[in-house]
């Protein structure tokens, strides 16, 4: 492709309003154009990394038997309404009518694909059976921000299997967990496969993929020893226990307590660590009412894990409902207190003389103990991990990263099976619902990923195996003989099945290598008088800070027997370790 023909083109500045950098630089780069928050055109240099995204994707689908098909983007609102979804992910459906009847643009296809198994899947003869496809999804993102990271509409893989068995379900997912990892080698990444939370797909917990970047909108949590990775949302960690020293039950005493309602405040009136303060947080659990949650005042709840416990959605409690149940704000506890339930973090099982609210404005309790004072209806894991806590695995220390998060893996049951009568028939003739996994990686994300994860000061640099084009050829100068050469070298190497982008531009040197260095095409090719002086051209790959003459008669050959990516000396489904 001549540069000079190519539609969309490279720009100095991004929109003002974009601050990520795969949003910055693709739209720089001439990859994508911005329609609206979280709507973006593909450009003619973003749709070859995207089809080369997808072929890799395609390849490892294909290696763990999935077959390809295509499923409608719109479906009636009586599918979703037959799993519920309608309502727990209303917020994020976009709906539309076709006269009486109301539709769904799917965000996803549990529902369009259940009822389609229904109609082959009937006998354990035809099981286990795994079918996938490469479409456009649509979801109302309130935080369409990011670029691709996170869009309204957006491409994806969608892949769905069907099993007899639990035990066949998990020795198949085992198999998708390394074909993903497989994925992300061949895109250049190193991912982290995580235990998260199943959301609104399952009430299991599923895994997610996580590249590690600093610009990552998820957290998380990395044993620095044995490599163990966590979503922040489920994270396990075990707590430092305070420094101190054994001491026995002291009388409870109420004090006065002219203070704010912060953790910090309490500190600085009692003159005691926030590890002795009780905090409580009250939240509205959907219908149950309101429950109190308590833990060290020096660590911080983890709401992920509060609405697991309860199995319920759940929001802190308002001002106006806490006054209603006579719960002071600020000064809260346990103690006296039979207006609420309230459960308790393992982090104060075996605390003693803890400082907390009395349930009265500007009045505190010291030396509150349990079992004597209070006694909480549980205990349960309430704590958001962070930085310092202890491995469950090893015991070593945990750490903090930002990630991006560029594929799940679902474990869904029987949940979608029993909504849509999905049964076959086992071999003594008993009918039986088909057991589910579903697995999503969001392609349009993958590349905004790569872009995040693999870029310099100056631009994207793209790994060989999805960029662009394996070569960027820039011709300096108006001389006839550097042009005549450089057009017959681009003659050659596109004869010799090279993918080159010819900037052929009457530009100057530094306008050419500033955009050649912005999108990021593994190898630099030069053409101008200086290297035709040595017979030769410039090679520079993306990475280098120098560059190299490298005689023009062996050019060609040198870009097919060098350009073989490092990411891809595996065939598809193979393993690595």
């Amino acid at each position: 492709m001549r540069y000079s023909k190519l539609f969309g083109k490279t720009k100095i500045d991004a929109p003002h309003d974009e601050t990520s950098i795969n949003a910055r630089l693709l739209l720089r780069g001439g990859f994508i154009d911005k329609v609206a928050a979280g709507i973006y055109n593909l450009l003619p240099l973003g749709m070859r990394v995207f089809k080369k995204i997808n072929r890799i994707i395609r390849e490892e689908m294909d290696a763990v038997g999935g077959q390809e098909l295509l499923m409608p983007s719109l479906h009636p609102i009586e599918l979703w309404q037959k799993t519920g979804r309608d309502k727990t992910m209303d917020e994020i459906l976009y709906k539309t009518r076709a006269g009486d009847k109301e539709f769904v643009l799917g965000p996803s296809h549990e529902e369009t694909v259940t009822p389609l198994a229904a109609k082959f899947l009937r006998s354990y003869k035809d099981l286990p059976m795994c079918v996938y496809q490469i479409q456009t999804k649509f979801r109302n993102e309130p935080r369409a921000k990011s670029g691709l990271l996170r869009g309204r509409e957006f491409g994806m893989k969608d892949m769905y299997s069907f099993h007899v068995s639990k035990k066949d379900l998990d020795e198949y997912y085992e198999k998708v967990k390394q074909a993903y990892l497989n994925v992300y080698h061949r895109c250049g990444l190193e991912a982290y496969v995580m235990s998260a939370s199943g959301g609104p797909f399952s009430q299991e917990l599923s895994h997610e993929f996580a590249i590690k970047t600093s610009a990552g909108e998820d957290t998380m949590i990395i044993c620095k020893k044995c490599n163990l990775a966590q979503n922040l949302e489920i994270a396990e960690g075990k707590v430092t226990a305070p420094n101190e020293k054994e001491e026995s039950e002291k009388p409870l005493k109420k004090v006065a307590a002219k203070r704010g309602p912060s953790i910090e405040e309490g500190v600085k009136l009692h003159k005691i660590p926030a590890s002795k303060i009780l905090k409580t947080v009250i939240y509205l659990v959907e219908d149950k009412g309101l429950m109190g949650i308590s833990i060290r005042g020096d660590l911080t709840i983890n709401e992920s894990k509060v609405m697991r416990y309860f199995g319920k959605k759940i929001r802190p409690a308002t001002p106006d409902e806490l006054g209603k149940a006579k719960l002071a704000v600020g000064f809260i506890s346990p103690v006296d207190n039979e207006n609420i339930p309230f459960f308790a973090d393992f982090s104060i099982k075996h605390l003693k003389n803890l400082c907390t609210g009395a349930n009265e404005k500007h009045l505190d309790y010291l030396n509150a103990n349990i079992g004597r004072d209070f006694i909480p209806k549980d205990f349960a894991d309430f704590v958001e991990v962070k930085s310092g806590f202890e491995c469950p695995k090893c015991g070593a220390e945990l750490a903090e990263e930002k990630a991006i998060e560029a594929g799940n893996i679902f474990k869904l049951g029987t949940k979608y099976s029993e909504a849509f009568d999905l049964k076959f028939t086992d071999e003594a003739g008993r009918e039986k619902y088909i057991i589910m996994g579903c697995y999503g990686i969001g392609n349009t994300r993958l590349m905004g990923t790569i872009a995040e994860a693999s870029h310099d000061e100056k631009g994207i640099i793209w790994p060989k195996t999805v960029a662009p084009y394996n070569v960027h050829l820039v011709s300096i100068g108006a001389s006839k003989d550097v042009i005549k050469t450089a057009d017959e070298l681009y003659k050659e190497m596109r004869e010799a099945g090279i993918e080159v982008l010819y900037d052929d531009r009457d530009e100057s040197p530094g306008k050419k290598f500033a955009d050649a260095d912005l999108i990021g095409i593994p190898l630099r090719i030069v053409v101008s008088a200086r290297t035709l002086k040595e017979k030769s051209v410039e090679f520079k790959e993306r990475r280098a800070l120098k560059a190299e003459l490298v005689a023009l008669k062996s050019a060609v050959e040198k870009v097919l027997t060098e350009g073989r990516s490092p990411h891809t000396p595996f065939a598809a489904g193979e393993h690595r370790r």
